[in-house]
């Protein structure tokens, strides 16, 4: 027994529409109406949990689909999770390398003040 539900009209542009015909057929979408409401619950399960979070999409080639899949069955982690500990780990190392960077460039600039001949004719 299938869901009640309701129709609701929309519009939009042949590019879009030539886009979401273009969907019909991948993963379980029979038609336009499936690909909408797979869209919707995409949308809808992406929104952030709490106000001033943000969330992005990564799109997924088959072999990194693939190695999550296995992950999560070895070790119970979400393709979430997983993308969330490579962000952070990503800033970490970012970061890392620009206060790095900075400390060479401090370093140098001081080199480059303590070989600097000093003139008695600039002081007071």
């Amino acid at each position: 027994m299938t869901t009640p539900s309701n129709l609701v009209s929309l519009r939009i542009t042949e590019e879009d529409l030539a886009l979401l015909d273009g969907r019909v057929g991948l993963e379980g979408a029979r038609n336009r109406s499936d690909v909408i409401r797979l869209a919707i619950q995409q949308f809808l399960k992406g929104q952030p949990l709490l106000a001033g979070m943000d969330s992005i999409r990564i799109p997924l080639g088959y072999g990194d689909k693939m190695l999550l899949g296995q992950l999560y069955e070895l070790q119970g982690t979400t393709p979430e999770a997983a993308a969330q500990e490579g962000l952070s780990l990503y800033i970490e190392r970012a970061t890392k390398a620009r206060s790095e960077l900075t400390q060479q460039l401090e370093d140098l600039l001081v080199q480059a003040k303590s070989s600097t001949i000093r003139r008695e004719e600039y002081h007071e």
